[in-house]
């Protein structure tokens, strides 16, 4: 039986590190925040904000500093700097909203200190890197440089297509598909 966090007691060892997992495949997907699901993404109710205790684990927020932001796999192909400036504002309001919170030292610093050094304004130019994971453990990893304007030196293809990840999901859901010949 998987032991309960002795720091927050709202979840199991298990549970920390399966949400940890999905914010991670998340944030190296760079998800649009508007999009972005704060729990295990496998059993999260996405009607109710369940994880909001969970996220404010002063346990959870060392794992997301230690194996999100400063992972090895991050540091090298890093999402844009607005993108992790984004992640952690999101982040920090989540466990602001928690009674009773304790942010981590490390986690606001760094936030205060990226986002006063990163042009924040939707307009950002440069290359910056999607990671996709294609197994659970997320050892198996694409990793795509792209642009981050929508249209860059007169054409729209320096991005992933959405229609492209959609059509990806549905051959990895359906991995034998049944071609007639004529």
């Amino acid at each position: 039986m998987d032991q309960k966090c002795v720091i927050c007691k709202s979840a199991t060892y298990h549970e920390h590190d399966a949400l940890i997992t999905s914010l991670r495949k998340q944030f190296w997907q760079m998800i649009p925040m508007r999009h972005f699901i704060w729990g295990d993404w496998e059993s999260t109710d996405l009607e109710r904000d369940e994880n909001a205790a969970l996220l404010a684990c002063v346990r959870v927020q060392g794992e997301v500093m230690k194996t999100i932001i400063f992972h090895e796999h991050t540091t090298s192909h890093s999402p844009s700097h607005r993108y992790i400036v984004l992640f952690l504002k999101k982040y920090i309001e989540k466990i602001e909203s928690t009674p009773n919170y304790d942010l981590d030292d490390e986690l606001m610093e760094f936030y205060v200190s990226l986002a006063a050094t990163t042009n924040l304004s939707a307009g950002s130019t440069g290359m910056c890197y999607k990671t996709y994971a294609l197994d659970k453990e997320q050892y198996t990893k694409v990793v795509l440089n792209e642009e981050q304007m929508m249209i860059s030196q007169g054409t729209t293809g320096l991005q992933t297509w959405e229609a492209s990840l959609r059509l990806a999901d549905f051959f990895v859901e359906h991995p034998a598909p049944q071609f007639s010949s004529y």
